[in-house]
């Protein structure tokens, strides 16, 4: 009757010890996906940075173009003026300076060498934020790694 009760005893540790490793393996699982949702976040959000800094490229290029016309060159020289995606109309300007946005709803009459000095600055600041999300992305990742391996581990365990 001992000998029995020793080996029920042993049977149930096992089946205890394969069903926390269970668990404890379905909560690998649960914290891989939630890092892989951030990640693919981040992914998005660096996406989306990028596209803002392309587009602050192809501004400062605009504006170098501006600043390239001698004298009155800008009064009568004919230029496509983007209004929307894909969609330009001719103009002719009436002055070099531009309006540049400090705020969604504030603009302020500058120079193109001050616009261009401006949108440098803010494309510093945003290549600092790139930075720090991409290294956010890199530690997710090698959590994620991490996570795995021990998944694996616990798989294989008998």
């Amino acid at each position: 009757m001992e000998e029995e009760n020793k080996e029920e005893e042993k049977e149930n540790t096992h089946n205890t010890g394969a069903g926390n490793r269970e668990e404890e393996l379905q909560k690998v699982i649960y914290q891989a996906k939630a890092l892989e949702e951030h990640a693919n976040t981040l992914d998005n959000q660096i996406a989306m940075l990028n596209g803002t800094l392309q587009e602050m490229q192809r501004t400062i290029e605009t504006l170098d173009g501006l600043s390239g016309m001698g004298g009155d060159e800008y009064k009568t020289r004919e230029i496509l003026l983007p209004v929307g995606k894909n969609v330009l109309v001719r103009a002719t300007l009436k002055s070099k300076n531009v309006l540049f946005g400090i705020t969604d709803s504030v603009f302020i009459e500058r120079t193109p060498e001050d616009a261009k000095n401006g949108l440098n600055e803010d494309i510093k600041k945003i290549n600092a934020v790139m930075e720090n999300l991409k290294k956010k992305h890199s530690e997710i990742m090698n959590k994620i790694s991490a996570l795995n391996e021990y998944g694996e581990q616990l798989a294989h365990q008998e």
